[in-house]
């Protein structure tokens, strides 16, 4: 067996781990040292890249002006290529400009925060005019601080992260000027801060641009968004999502993947319609900044959103259908070799792991 990553969308920094180009309409296989019969996790900022294996390693690829791949390597603008970066990390989550790691000691019951890039609203982990200089001896990372208990999800959306640990807690930092930290934190938060007043236990979060989405077991289906009710992204969720197999979200809409293929979602829908009619059952999905990329239950590769950075794919076949390069209120089927293991989604950009026979 062959594995195989294909990319396509934006790549104006070289995020899809290719030379920059602004667009990538038709799927590019890519060669690297990726292991990727152990990717476990895609994480995209607005131009850069990571992933996250089972073994805990990170590589990157793109933009990295403001450090927010290697700091180290100050003076190299752009990574081109997937660069392994670092390693025993348990999770991986990026803003805009910036990258969070976190590690787990199992021990000291602890998560340790390492952070570098830029933020606008102190997702940093300091206020846009001081520089950040702590560091654990023997780390190249920002080091940021620790959690108090396991962390078991981290997610980010474009100016604030949330980390959800094992004991039900969550802490977040960041942006916080719309409630999606939550209604008592405001403004900046400059370090990790627990979010209060949730109604049970969460075990999963997303991120959009400004709310926040937890989750809590499928079996009891409870969630809570954490923001302003804009595009009715609070006020339209279901009274409960039970059974839920995954969750995604844009900069302005959530979805849910139920165990029996149905999608469904809610959110901004003024620009393309959030489910196509008729669409058949979902095995897998992965949902970017305005587009979506799924797996249908029989193994088909289809995608429908914003399209205009050839994050949909090549839609050559269906451009009379393409309004505003909006896929909308139908798919695009995208055809590649072998059988689709993996994808992944970030801010305009589209990856996918295809396993092919030899």
């Amino acid at each position: 067996m062959s594995r195989r990553m294909y990319v396509f969308g934006s790549n104006g920094e070289g995020q899809l781990g290719i030379p920059a180009a602004d667009i990538v309409a038709s799927p590019i296989g890519i060669l690297n040292a990726v292991p990727l019969s152990e990717l476990r996790a895609i994480r995209s900022g607005d131009n850069h890249t990571l992933l996250l294996t089972n073994n805990g390693e990170v590589y990157g690829a793109g933009d990295n002006r403001k450090g927010q791949l290697a700091p180290e390597l100050e003076g190299e603008e752009r990574i081109v290529t997937f660069r392994r970066l670092i390693g025993n990390i348990a999770f991986a989550a990026a803003t805009c400009e910036s990258t969070a790691y976190i590690t787990t000691h199992e021990e000291a019951s602890q998560s340790q925060l390492f952070i570098q890039g830029s933020g606008q609203w102190g997702e940093s982990g300091h206020d846009d005019n001081i520089s950040l200089q702590a560091f654990v001896e023997g780390e190249q990372w920002p080091f940021l601080g620790s959690l108090p208990d396991t962390v078991i999800d981290f997610a980010a959306g474009v100016w604030h992260y949330v980390a959800v640990l094992e004991d039900g807690s969550v802490y977040g930092w960041g942006k916080a000027r719309l409630s999606q930290l939550g209604h008592s934190l405001s403004g900046k938060v400059t370090t990790p801060t627990r979010i209060e007043n949730i109604p049970f236990k969460p075990v999963r979060a997303i991120c959009g641009k400004d709310f926040t989405y937890l989750v809590g077991e499928p079996s009891t289906g409870e969630h809570i968004v954490l923001g302003k009710n804009k595009f009715n992204v609070v006020s339209g969720a279901p009274p409960n999502v039970k059974g839920w197999k995954h969750i995604g979200a844009t900069w302005h809409a959530i979805f849910v993947l139920f165990g029996d293929g149905k999608l469904i979602a809610w959110g901004r829908d003024a620009m393309w319609d959030l489910i196509p009619p008729k669409l058949p059952p979902i095995d897998k999905m992965a949902i970017g900044s305005e587009h979506v990329l799924a797996v249908t239950k029989d193994g088909k590769l289809i995608s429908w959103g914003w399209g205009k950075h050839g994050n949909c794919g090549d839609l050559s076949k269906v451009q009379e259908r393409v309004k505003n390069d909006m896929v909308s209120g139908f798919w695009n089927e995208i055809d590649l070799p072998g059988t689709v293991e993996f994808i992944g989604a970030g801010f305009c950009t589209s990856f996918v792991i295809s396993n092919q026979s030899a």
